[in-house]
């Protein structure tokens, strides 16, 4: 599969850094209620099952994958839930990151409606992983996750190592990914297949709105139809787009 033109990175100039994001209460116990990832039972049974999302007003199920000092939050796409992102999840523990997949409000294991934004989700699962252990977060979404995650980045203290945004629209329900990513200080990845068209067409828009003291990729998969998480999944992703994600997860945000 070939690739279009990777456009390189530009030197970070500052990062602002202010309060923390989350307490230093490390949650312990297994969570009663719902388990995340009933359907894929088999695949999920590996994860460790967490509840979150309080503090903002939601009540939110996922699994955590590994345990190393990276954190990784994985928003799944619209219509999907946690299995979407697992076999990502599952490779990136086995890389020494800490994975987190959750089902957004109204979808999978998660109830309720998307009363609350979903990039308020976004934040709370990055504050969640800080309390779990992390002392960095990735954010990493697919499709109406990957718009809730640029949306999200720019809310974060301190901001996320890295934002990968796989096949985002410019903005979904009360998101919108344009005017945050004017905002990022972080590193981010925009991508989209090829043939996605109108998500193609999305990622370069969201590229040249973040500014270019920010190191930034667009990078599309050249004759490519993946859309969102599948992008990167494992077995159906696209096997040059996965190693440049890779790599510039190794560069900007290292598993430890």
């Amino acid at each position: 599969m070939k690739l279009t033109k990777v456009i390189p990175y530009v030197a970070l100039l500052s990062v602002l850094a202010v309060s923390a994001c989350g307490g230093d209460d490390k949650p312990t116990a297994e969570p009663s209620g719902p388990r995340a990832g009933g359907n894929c039972e088999e695949a999920a049974a590996a994860g460790r099952p967490v509840h979150f999302g309080g503090d903002e007003s939601a009540d939110l199920y996922g699994l955590v994958f590994g345990d190393g000092p990276t954190g990784i939050v994985i928003s799944h796409m619209n219509g999907g839930d946690v299995c979407q992102g697992m076999p990502y999840a599952k490779e990136l523990a086995g890389r020494g990151y800490r994975a987190l997949v959750f089902d957004f409000a109204g979808f999978g294991a998660s109830p309720g409606s998307a009363a609350v934004p979903q990039a308020r989700q976004v934040v709370a699962a990055a504050t969640f992983l800080r309390k779990d252990g992390a002392s960095a977060i990735v954010l990493i979404g697919g499709s109406m996750g990957a718009t809730a995650s640029v949306a999200a980045a720019p809310q974060l203290t301190p901001p996320p190592k890295a934002v990968v945004s796989l096949s985002a629209p410019t903005s979904f329900g009360a998101d919108n990914a344009l005017p945050a990513a004017a905002k990022l200080t972080s590193p981010v990845f925009y991508t989209a297949g090829e043939y996605e068209s109108s998500f193609a067409d999305a990622a370069k828009q969201l590229y040249d709105a973040t500014p270019t003291s920010v190191p930034r990729t667009l990078l599309l998969g050249e004759a490519s139809a993946n859309h969102g998480l599948w992008l990167t999944d494992p077995t159906v992703g696209v096997r040059p787009l996965r190693a440049k994600i890779a790599e510039f997860l190794t560069v900007n945000a290292p598993a430890t």
